[in-house]
């Protein structure tokens, strides 16, 4: 099999998993709010994150002794297992699967970062990434408008059962994929040494930030649009940020190749303030949510290539693990914020003034580093 074939089919099979995840997630907390029970998908995401973040580092050991093909395919079992328990609504089962999908969330996202950078030249990691962000975001759309009309017609159980298809037939198209070997343990244990590395570790508020972001994506946010419009408007916000890639993603790949992805990531975040900014007037908040969705969706092109930059091509796993454990930890962050702000002070604006300052705060990592482009 040709690698661009591989590359092909490893994207749509990614992408059909997350086909099934990213709808399942999306509409978890506005669920759960219909019975009283947001506190549990809240928890419930936020054991995933957590464990995420505490197995990132793990993680890399994993596959590094392993490789990304075993990792990812033995991983993406606990996305499908998740999607299937949210339907019993046992809080314990629903906690413990919770746990899992954490820890494999952290072998899977480490093993897809390594496989992509490890298959692409350096001088075309935005390119790849662009297009394998196109074919993830093609399916999350489709996940995400497909689960809402299935609502609208089925219940709760049924609808989410009936989402797990596609990610079925993801998980087996996995086995399709050129198997790949990388650096061992010896190589490994040299790479830890990223972790602490101060060049890389004045960048990691910058994936804090950006997990941050994401928390308020699949937390507050979908509660808000139910509560200001209708159910069905969930998903078409949410889609928002998945359909500015479709069209985005190649172009924002490859403009990041050729000026640097250090300038994009500038551009954007502080894009990104001025959008929290605006989100805390209610009134301007159709406005608020498309300048988010519009500057976040570019910068998730430029994360994964951006390790490899860090990296320089060696010691991918520890690397991407690095990293992955920096994004975890921020939407651990953003959950317990929104968490202690909800109980303490209904005001939610509160956490858009706080998602301002984390996000261009994360920026000085690049003026201690001098590096502009």
């Amino acid at each position: 099999m040709k690698i661009a074939q591989n590359f092909l089919v490893f994207s749509v099979s990614f992408g059909l998993i997350f086909f099934s995840f990213a709808a399942a997630q999306l509409y978890l907390a506005v669920e759960f709010n219909k019975t009283s029970n947001v506190d549990v998908a809240f928890m419930s995401l936020l054991l995933i994150y957590l464990f995420a973040a505490i197995f990132s580092p793990i993680s890399a050991y994993v596959v590094s002794k392993f490789n990304p093909k075993k990792g990812i395919i033995l991983s993406s079992v606990a996305y499908l297992l998740f999607c299937g328990i949210l339907v019993t609504k046992n809080e314990t089962a629903i906690y413990i699967v919770s746990a899992l999908l954490g820890i494999a969330s952290s072998v899977l996202w480490t093993s897809c970062g390594t496989y992509i950078l490890s298959i692409t030249a350096q001088k075309y990691y935005g390119r790849a990434l662009g297009i394998f962000n196109t074919v993830f975001s093609l399916m999350c759309i489709f996940g995400m408008l497909t689960l809402g009309t299935l609502l609208s017609y089925y219940d709760f159980k049924i609808s989410y059962l009936l989402i797990l298809i596609p990610g079925i037939a993801g998980f087996f198209m996995l086995f399709l994929i050129r198997d790949l070997k990388i650096s061992k343990t010896a190589n490994f244990k040299e790479g830890l040494k990223n972790f602490f590395n101060p060049k890389f570790l004045i960048f990691v508020p910058l994936y804090v930030a950006q997990g941050f972001l994401f928390s308020l994506t699949i937390g507050i946010i979908p509660i808000e649009i139910k509560d200001m419009f209708s159910e069905i408007f969930v998903g078409i916000f949410g889609v928002l940020f998945y359909l500015i890639p479709l069209f985005s993603a190649y172009g924002v790949g490859k403009i990041s190749d050729r000026i640097g992805r250090p300038v994009l990531f500038i551009a954007f975040y502080i894009l990104i303030g001025a959008a929290m900014l605006i989100l805390t007037n209610k009134e301007n908040f159709i406005i608020g949510i498309s300048i988010f969705a519009l500057a976040f969706s570019f910068t998730r092109v430029l994360l994964i290539a951006y390790v490899g930059d860090l990296c320089k091509g060696k010691n991918l796993e520890s690397g991407n693990a690095l990293f992955n454990t920096a994004l975890n930890l921020g939407v651990v962050l953003g959950f317990l914020t929104f968490m202690l702000i909800k109980n303490n002070n209904p005001d939610s604006d509160l956490i858009y003034i706080i998602s301002f300052f984390i996000t261009i705060l994360s920026l000085l990592g690049f003026a201690v580093d001098r590096k502009f482009k």
